[in-house]
């Protein structure tokens, strides 16, 4: 995979290769593929011809999409909206131009048509914009020990001879994150949509953090069917820093407990007094299992407080820290190591996006279950409710309680 910024030479790059694939090995035969067919004919097509010199090019069916060389080659270009132009093609090679706006699926299906003999060997590659980090690119490329599996990146800086006068300044004006997806060429964040939190600054809020050994960790709780979630915080009376987030994929709560969550805090947060709080969701037995999660947790050592509570009283507690400054530092602060609850803070985390006939049955004041940012921000709430509900801090000086530790793991 070839992972850029804008104007980082990608489909140019890509196209050089599918020439090179075609033209070493007489007979061989590929496919250059896009989401959409108007950007495949308007973009990688009209780089592909301009690459490739015409005396190379015996046919050319324009009607068909389909090219044969001089030596034998052939290539297919195919919109990779649904793959229903994959048909039964025998391939040696593939391309995929934009690979961030196709489904993981289409990627696998052109996977399983690299079986042409006497090609060389058999490959595809992509090339891409930088996604969000839940995406199936960064999975598959990132987190893949695979060594079948390569990554390029380049940042627009590397194709700057060959750009505009003022091009990169321009980029260079854009937001943070921003920059670092379409400039830099990193995996990164942009927001699609009204964040549900508002305030939150990504260079004021995002720090490099230190936990108190001497304070309690405040932990949060959210079962997610498929992606449990675990966050840890602190409180010292002024700041309320967000220390560290787990997310879970594919796993039951018992499997994450045990091989994610506690060795986490015996390394990182050793000998820490833990305070747990969870959403009522744990107090529900799931399709699971014939437990509730809470009594999974029960059985770790694992003490939850779950209060009922509505998203306005949340909203309302969590924008309150947000836009508070305390010494000219900001209330609500996140290590740099959350990735995930930063960029739902910047909007990944945010109020439905709606779309011509999806307004019936949307909640369009309620913030958006997208399966991924929603379950680290709702664990993140339910600590926030315990520690800073207004009508609790009232009782609390009426009656001269203070808040304990009720287990600790």
């Amino acid at each position: 995979m070839y992972i850029g910024a804008w104007r980082a030479g990608k489909t140019f790059a890509g196209c050089q290769e599918a020439l090179k694939k075609s033209i070493l090995y007489p007979g061989n035969c590929g496919l250059i593929g896009r989401k959409d067919f108007t950007d495949l004919r308007d973009t990688t097509l009209k780089t592909f011809l301009e690459v490739c010199p015409e005396d190379f090019i015996q046919t050319y069916n324009k009607t068909e999409h389909h090219i044969v060389f001089v030596n034998g080659s052939e290539l297919y270009f195919r919109e990779l909206k649904d793959g229903a132009g994959l048909g039964s093609l025998n391939l040696g090679w593939f391309y995929i131009d934009e690979a961030e706006e196709i489904e993981e699926g289409i990627f696998e299906r052109l996977k399983g048509r690299l079986s042409l003999k006497n090609a060389g060997k058999t490959s595809g590659w992509l090339t891409t914009n930088p996604p969000n980090e839940n995406h199936w690119i960064f999975r598959q490329f990132e987190l893949s020990h695979d060594i079948d599996y390569f990554t390029v990146h380049a940042s627009t800086y590397e194709n700057k001879e060959y750009l505009p006068t003022g091009y990169i300044e321009d980029l260079e004006k854009l937001p943070s994150s921003w920059r670092k997806k379409y400039l830099e060429g990193h995996y990164g964040f942009t927001p699609d949509g009204v964040p549900y939190f508002q305030g939150y600054q990504e260079y004021l809020h995002k720090r490099t953090l230190d936990w108190n050994s001497s304070l309690p960790l405040h932990c949060g709780w959210d079962s997610g069917r498929r992606h449990p979630a675990f966050v840890a915080t602190q409180w010292d009376g002024k700041y309320w820093k967000i220390l560290a987030e787990i997310l879970g994929s594919n796993i039951g709560i018992e499997q994450f407990v045990d091989t994610q969550v506690i060795p986490l805090i015996n390394t990182k947060f050793k000998g820490a007094n833990c305070i747990h709080y969870g959403g009522p969701e744990y107090l529900q037995v799931n399709d699971k299992s014939d437990y509730t999660s809470n009594q999974i947790l029960q059985s770790k050592g694992i003490r939850l407080h779950i209060k009922h509570s509505e998203y306005s009283l949340r909203k309302q507690i969590i924008e309150k820290k947000i836009n508070s400054i305390i010494d000219g530092a900001p209330c609500l602060q996140v290590d740099n190591s959350c990735r995930i609850i930063n960029d739902g803070f910047l909007g990944g985390y945010r109020y439905p996006t709606l779309r011509e006939g999806q307004e019936a049955g949307i909640k369009k004041d309620l913030p958006w279950k997208d399966g991924f940012y929603d379950h680290l921000h709702e664990a993140l709430q339910y600590i926030a409710v315990n520690l800073f509900s207004p009508i609790d801090n009232i009782k609390k000086q009426k009656q001269g309680q203070t808040f304990k530790s009720i287990s600790s793991l």
